[in-house]
């Protein structure tokens, strides 16, 4: 289903929920958040008495025959560890690997959740497929110098190696009023 709006189609992957088994759904290997203990707990009595309200995001991975988690990594292992439910709702995507790296930040910085040293391993790894530091920036909602300054975190002078750097100063003088 898709509802229209000023600015496009909207697709509705929300009405497609699937209960699949949970050993059938994996952790993505970039997901830059991380949860404290308390907020785990938090997630738990909220899912225990509100239902689960949201269905975790995926897309298949036809070589690992594994759904692969873009968001609610956090819900999976609450359904998983916690709750040791033997089927999970997930909601599957139709993305490559750069795009579902892309929305795992989106749903993220959505929420105001990331940590920078992660998001600078997920900035190098966009870089290292291609992708320009502007789409990175754009895709990720930051601004491109944001994007320098993570890939500077990385440590790695060849995700800068196609950087276009700007002409040094130049020193004039300047009559002092004294």
């Amino acid at each position: 289903m898709i509802i229209k709006s000023k600015k496009g189609d909207i697709k509705l992957p929300c009405l497609d929920v699937r209960i699949v088994d949970i050993n059938d759904v994996k952790a993505n290997n970039y997901n830059p958040n991380e949860v404290p203990k308390n907020n785990m707990e938090l997630l738990e009595e909220s899912i225990l008495s509100n239902g689960f309200c949201f269905a975790v995001v995926t897309v298949f991975d036809p070589d690992l025959d594994k759904f692969i988690i873009v968001d609610g990594f956090h819900r999976y292992v609450i359904f998983k560890e916690y709750l040791k439910a033997e089927q999970i709702p997930i909601i599957v995507l139709d993305h490559d690997i750069s795009k579902r790296m892309e929305a795992t930040v989106q749903f993220n910085r959505a929420r105001g959740v990331h940590q920078v040293e992660l998001m600078g391993d997920l900035v190098q790894a966009l870089v290292e497929q291609g992708v320009e530091d502007e789409e990175i920036s754009r895709k990720l909602g930051m601004e491109v110098e944001e994007v320098y300054r993570l890939k500077q975190i990385t440590g790695i002078a060849e995700l800068f190696k196609n950087q276009k750097y700007s002409k040094a100063w130049e020193m004039t003088e300047v009559e002092a009023d004294v």
